[in-house]
Parts: structure tokens; sequence; C-alpha cells
């Protein structure tokens, strides 16, 4: 198991309900999903946020079985073939989009360029989005012009962002230094209430949530994961107590993990190292008669060559080859030792 398959394996167990207890005193995820609504209603209401249209409930039926209902139409349908795997009680199935808005960035207009001079305006690129985080070693800016044309189209320090086209389902956050910067077109934000920032970010990031990610990216000229997408994807929902200690027992982990597979990494660019070396160690020692022993009985290698000569002088007789594969030469040991 490399390093990034034993990543994958500690978010999969996170995700599941493995990788920590459960503690029957925590208040259930179901609870915190209908705060979460009573949340979505009152800003709906003040108008601060638009009403989602899919805006659905996942619950388990009597049968045991799991269903989603459509709030705007009434619309009920089974969801069992969608459901990856059982949760651990108290756990709920929630689509991102009824805990989350999913919102775009913006591409700066035609004919415009970023710039590296820095004018207070940050603009966060595809580019910069690395290790769940944001890489500030090559920090691009936009002009004043610009900014009053997409200054709607920022980030802030409390969302996550979702890569969406070129490398897309690259998950992370924004650091202090980055609160507010403008998005590249190529990324959407992810603003969310009530769920812990990095077991959210977790969750995103493993396997589960990548395949589904995988499964929905479009092909429109270049693959693109769009919106509606993004707010499909199927995630499980622990308790809030519980997303705490799954972050704590993340955090105290990766550090571990990531030493593994930087010494994984090292291993196998040894190993593939040694192979190579190995190869042309035995080649040498082949061509240099020091692999196998030599027999006396078997004869010498110039007697070899002078059998070869023969047969070269009887094919050329036989018209099989021409006279001039004759004009060859001799290699010799001279009595000077040269």
């Amino acid at each position: 198991m490399n390093g990034k398959q034993l990543k994958n394996s500690i978010l999969q167990w996170a995700i599941q309900g493995k990788l920590v207890p459960q503690d029957p005193n925590d208040e259930p995820a179901s609870v915190l999903l209908e705060r979460i609504r009573a949340e979505k209603a009152k800003l709906i209401k003040e108008k601060k946020i638009k009403k989602d249209k899919n805006e659905s409930i996942i619950y388990r039926g009597d049968d045991n079985s799991y269903y989603e209902k459509y709030l705007a139409t009434g619309e009920v349908k089974c969801i069992n073939e969608e459901i990856p795997f059982e949760i651990p009680q108290g756990w709920e199935w929630e689509k991102l989009g009824n805990i989350a808005s999913i919102c775009g960035g913006k591409r700066i207009p035609v004919g415009k360029s970023l710039t590296t001079v820095n004018t207070g305006y940050k603009y966060i690129r595809v580019t910069d989005m690395k290790n769940h985080s944001v890489n500030s070693n090559d920090i691009h800016y936009i002009t004043e012009d610009i900014y009053q044309k997409i200054k709607a189209y920022y980030i802030s320090k409390e969302d996550l962002y979702i890569t969406v086209a070129g490398t897309i389902g690259h998950i992370g956050e924004i650091p202090e230094e980055f609160d507010n910067a403008n998005l590249t077109e190529n990324a959407n934000k992810i603003v969310f209430r009530q769920i812990d920032k990095k077991f959210l970010m977790y969750c995103l990031s493993s396997d589960v949530v990548q395949s589904q990610i995988t499964a929905f990216i479009t092909k429109v000229g270049q693959p693109k994961l769009a919106i509606m997408r993004i707010q499909n994807l199927l995630i499980p929902v622990p308790p809030l107590k519980e997303q705490f200690r799954i972050v704590n027992a993340i955090n105290l982990t990766m550090p571990f993990v990531n030493r593994y597979e930087s010494l994984s990494n090292d291993l196998s660019k040894l190993n593939i190292s040694i192979f190579e070396l190995l190869k042309k160690s035995i080649l040498q020692e082949a061509i240099q008669g020091k692999l196998v022993p030599q027999i006396a009985e078997e004869g010498t290698a110039q007697e070899l060559l002078e059998q070869i000569r023969k047969e070269k002088q009887k094919l050329v007789k036989e018209g099989k080859l021409k006279k001039s594969a004759l004009t060859d030469s001799v290699i010799y040991k001279g009595d000077d030792n040269k």
C-alpha cells in the first residue's frame, strides 16, 4: 500500500464511521440537518439567498429503504442504488446542495490579463490550489478596473473551493491571506452552515465522493463539473461532535501518513534505480567474461571467428553473399600488448 492509498483508506474509514467510536450521547445528525433547513428558510425569507427548487430530504422508510423527497413537487423516489454503504446510528445521508450553496468564480474580461504587481486585489487560479490549500509562492492580482467588474465573484476564508475544469475535484480551504480574493471561473466556492469545515473537506476528498465527481463530469469542449452536479453529491453526515472527533483523529494521523508517503516514494525510486543499476551491472559482467566461468574445452573466440570467415568465403563462392562481404578486418593483440 502506497501513501496515497493509505490516505484514501483513512478518509474512507472516517466517512464510514470506523475511524472514531460513536457516542450515543451525541446530538444526532438529523437534528443538525433540521437546524440547517430552518436557517436556510430564514435566509430565504430575508432574501439573502435564493430558494432552491431542487431542495430535498433524504430519509429511511419503514421498509428500511432510503428515499428522497423533493420539497417543491412532493415527488418521492427510492435511492437505495445510490447509497454506497451503511452508516452508523445517528448519521444521515444528504445531498451537498441541501446543506451548502455552490457559487461559480469568474474569468477576467477578454483582452485583460493578470499581473504580479500587488494591486491589493488577489486572484486565485486553479494552479494555485494545492494540498487542500492555496499556494502563496506565485500570487497574481487583478487591476482596479477588472476588480470593479468581477468583485462579486470572491471566496472567503470560511468557504471551501472545488476545482471544476482542467484539474477537477480538488477540494481545499482558503488561507487567511486570501480571504475575499477573487476566484477563477475554473473553480466554485462551497458556502456551508453548521458543518465542520475540515470534516466537509475530508469528506469531499474521499474516494466515495470523488468517484461521484468522476461520474458527473460532463464533456462539452473540455471536461467540466457543473454546479448542479456538485449540488447532487451524496455525502454522509455524522453528528457535529463526532465530526470534531473525526477531524482530530485525521489531523493526528496525517503527519505520519505524509512521512510514510515520502518514505514510500523514496523506496520506489530506490527500487527502480537499483533495478536499472543491477541490470547494467549484470550485462557488464557478462560482456567482460565475469558472469560465468570459462571452459578450456569449449575452444576460443579466435577459432570461432576463423569459422565465421570460412563460412563467409563459402557463401561468396556459392553466390549467396557479395564479394564485398570479404573486405573485413582482423583485430589482434600485438607483442607490445596493444
